[in-house]
């Protein structure tokens, strides 16, 4: 099973420990088997063999001592594994391009890891009891064997049988995990609707009564049935267990007897067959969870396949010395992607002039391709024409990293940090002050690198967005659309004092912007329609 073979090969060297204690756990189960059975020979007034209730106890104690071993080892390995396994998707999201990311999909990639990887982990206790259960049900084969050759071949071709109808079942099994997986995927994508599209939910009845009473609901029910239809899969080979335990006790009881020596040995095969019952029972029930850890591997597999195919050739490490900025240029740079029913929005050619210490608007209506302009600027998206120069040589895949790094961005869609990542050198004063001169101070606090909240409203929130832009003092600002949701006051400091100030230090400026009032700060004024720059102007 796959399962199993990722268990121990992540176990290393100690996958011989973990496949040692199984083993002489298994061993000696069924050494207490041949003990109780051989009480069967003791004649009445016979005295208390203590030899074998000795052997018996230390059969007992070894099969718990070793037990529990393999369960604490095989969970410290599903849980490293695990780990390590979180940790190589994280770093494949981190060196993936965000084209790439938005294919793949955020939703997929955070409910596998956070699904999945938590299926492998708390499956491998589990299997740990079934493959010693399977090693178990080897031995007492072979003791079997050596009791009556008959009652080997009957149970041998009964245990053949029942391994022929569970395979059988597998294809079904497999199809119907899997249908279920997808109906829960689609519901709690549906139920991510509801938790992030709250505000619009809460506005809206008709569009809240829609998603509840009639999508979340259709979806519930759909996850509901497709659960219901796996877990009659495995039922379905859970009687096939049952059914061939029965038959195994009732060929014991009715049919051997006659082909045996003598009734005390048709008493140790009843015995037997219970202990092998007990063992396929517990086989039988660790199947379905021994299923739902192979389908996890798989989804796992399938994702970080997924994110490898995203992460292109590995560009070059970044030099260590900050990115300087002579001049930046864009020439004739097209961008186009897939949007909805196989329309393509596309942008460019566009071709611009950044340097030192000047201020660019980029104006324009909704859906221009103002915020599509800045992630091509920031190099989040790879130019499919055209060339980006910086400070005279292209911008090419061993020199991404670098260039990306002149950028601080507050993006229309930005994620506000809960701590000042990878910034840990910065001044908790300079922080604290950024902090009251944009008035936070009395919302957001600041100790051990991290921010006390960032419950905020829109404008706050992007206001610590800026102070954190600040922080990272770099050559270049694209700020989009960050007076949005600001009071007045602030808008207006925004526009006469911050941004002046930023330029007077010869930073560059891009900022995407909607407030015509202000266009006059700009050293030049770029108007966006239908992705290409249709109007320059200077400010006058």
């Amino acid at each position: 099973m796959k399962y199993i073979r990722f268990i121990l090969a992540q176990a290393g060297v100690r996958g011989w420990r973990l496949l040692a204690s199984v083993t002489a756990s298994a061993a000696a189960m069924v050494v207490m088997v041949a003990i109780v059975n051989s009480l069967t020979d003791l004649q009445p007034g016979m005295e208390l063999d203590w030899q074998a209730f000795l052997l018996f106890a230390l059969a007992a104690l070894t099969v718990v001592s070793l037990q529990v071993y393999a369960l604490n080892l095989a969970a410290q390995v599903g849980e490293a594994a695990v780990g390590r396994i979180r940790l190589r998707v994280a770093d494949l999201v981190r060196r993936g391009e965000l084209a790439s990311l938005e294919q793949v999909g955020t939703i997929r990639v955070y409910d596998t890891v956070a699904r999945d990887t938590t299926t492998i982990a708390d499956s491998a206790g589990s299997i740990i009891l079934s493959l010693t259960a399977m090693v178990a049900l080897a031995f007492a084969l072979i003791y079997v064997a050596v009791l009556s050759l008959v009652s080997f071949l009957v149970i041998g071709i009964l245990l053949c049988a029942w391994g022929y109808f569970y395979g059988l079942n597998q294809a079904k099994v497999r199809t119907a995990l899997r249908e279920a997986r997808d109906a829960d995927t689609r519901f709690f994508a549906l139920l991510g609707h509801l938790l992030y599209g709250f505000k619009e939910v809460k506005l809206h009845r008709a569009r809240g009564e829609d998603l509840e009473k009639v999508h979340l609901a259709r979806a519930s029910d759909d996850a509901r049935h497709k659960n219901i239809v796996a877990a009659q899969q495995f039922s379905s080979t859970l009687r096939v267990g049952y059914t061939l335990f029965y038959t195994l006790l009732g060929s014991a009881v009715f049919i051997l007897p006659p082909h045996l020596d003598d009734v005390r040995t048709a008493m140790k095969i009843v015995f037997s067959m219970m202990f092998l019952f007990t063992t396929l029972d517990g086989i039988t029930r660790m199947l379905p969870v021994l299923a739902r850890a192979n389908l996890a591997l798989d989804t796992v597999d399938a994702l970080e396949a997924s994110l490898l195919a995203a992460t292109g050739q590995a560009p070059s490490a970044p030099s260590d010395a900050p990115a300087r900025l002579d001049s930046l240029k864009l020439k004739d740079v097209v961008y186009a992607y897939a949007a909805e029913k196989g329309s393509t929005f596309t942008l460019g050619p566009c071709s611009l002039e950044l340097q030192p210490g000047r201020m660019t608007f980029i104006v324009g209506g909704n859906g221009s391709g103002k915020s599509t302009f800045a992630r091509v600027l920031t190099r989040l998206y790879t130019p499919q024409r055209g060339t980006v120069f910086w400070n005279g040589a292209p911008v090419e895949d061993h020199n991404v990293d670098s260039y990306r790094g002149l950028f601080s961005a507050v993006y229309a869609d930005f994620h506000l940090f809960d701590r000042l990542y990878g910034l840990a050198d910065r001044d908790p004063a300079r922080v604290r002050g950024l902090l009251a001169e944009f008035g936070l101070d009395h919302r957001v606090g600041f100790a051990d690198g991290a921010f006390s909240t960032t419950a905020l409203t829109t404008g706050e929130r992007k206001r610590l967005a800026f102070v954190v832009a600040l922080l990272e003092d770099r050559p270049i600002y694209v700020l989009d659309e960050l007076s949005a949701d600001q009071d007045p006051e602030f808008r207006r400091r925004y526009y006469q004092e911050l941004l002046p100030a930023l330029r007077a230090q010869g930073k560059t400026l891009v900022v995407i912007s909607h407030d015509e009032r202000y266009f006059d700060i700009a050293d030049e004024v770029l108007v966006m329609r239908d992705g290409q720059f249709q109007q320059r102007g200077k400010a006058s």
